[in-house]
């Protein structure tokens, strides 16, 4: 995944002041975006925009189907997060829960934050990976404004965010030991039905592109100390390479391949 995205992304310029602004201009100032003034003045671009408090990314305004409502990470109003995770589910029983026992997880593909959250929410540790900058913004955007809800603290405390790429010339460094799961969501091909998926992960899809280095990626992983290796797939996708699971779980329109040690 080189740059930024495959379209290019701009910067709504805020008229307030406050944290959130001062994260956004950073952001800009790092990356080298370019400010717009107005609302729709760059029609065939992204943009970075304050939403209420929170950093949304605006979809271009001449991709109707990506919808007009900016992707927006918030694990407060998201009802998807209300409820934690639990044992019987498929995500808990792939990554190897125990009654008393949660296993520290890295999160190799974070993204949205989704399954991060949700493994941190039954009692886990994670260590959550996010490679593209934006993506990045959004992230920790929404784990500080989680982090400062008293509701929502606890679970965001036990998300650690690391910012980079492993398989890049500047990896980060990630500390994992002979129990350590590695957790990998690789961007699935996006359905032909546009309504089948939901205007953010359209977004989002737009926005990263999908994971040609997938199968890399967890060849990298399996090489690090851990005692077991979770890919999420839909339910008829091939594996991620030619290795065989050692078992696998289902839920739905997902299936997690489990590799053990």
């Amino acid at each position: 995944m080189a740059g930024l995205a495959p379209l290019p992304v701009v910067a709504r310029r805020p008229e307030d002041t406050g944290p959130y602004v001062e994260r956004l201009r950073a952001f800009v100032e790092e990356w080298g975006l370019e400010w717009v003034d107005a609302p729709g003045e760059e029609p065939d671009r992204f943009t970075l925009a304050l939403d209420n408090g929170r950093i949304g990314l605006i979809p271009p305004r001449d991709r109707s189907d990506l919808g007009s409502h900016p992707l927006v990470i918030d694990f407060a109003a998201d009802p998807r997060f209300a409820r934690p995770l639990a044992r019987k589910d498929a995500l808990a029983r792939a990554t190897g829960w125990k009654a008393g026992y949660r296993p520290l997880v890295i999160d190799l593909t974070t993204g949205l934050g989704r399954d991060s959250w949700a493994l941190a929410s039954g009692g886990c540790e994670v260590t959550a990976v996010e490679r593209h900058p934006v993506v990045w913004l959004l992230l920790t955007d929404a784990l500080d404004r989680a982090a400062a809800d008293p509701a929502l603290a606890a679970i965001a405390a036990r998300i650690h965010a690391v910012f980079g790429d492993v398989l890049g010339d500047s990896s980060p460094a990630l500390a994992s030991d002979e129990a350590t799961v590695w957790y990998l969501d690789p961007m699935f091909p996006e359905r032909k039905k546009s309504a089948l998926v939901k205007n953010p992960m359209r977004i989002f899809h737009q926005l990263v592109g999908e994971d040609p280095d997938a199968a890399s990626l967890f060849a990298w992983a399996r090489r690090q100390a851990g005692g077991r290796w979770v890919v999420k797939r839909p339910p008829g996708a091939p594996t991620i390479d030619s290795t065989t699971p050692s078992i696998d779980y289902r839920s739905g329109r997902l299936r997690f391949d489990v590799y053990l040690k």
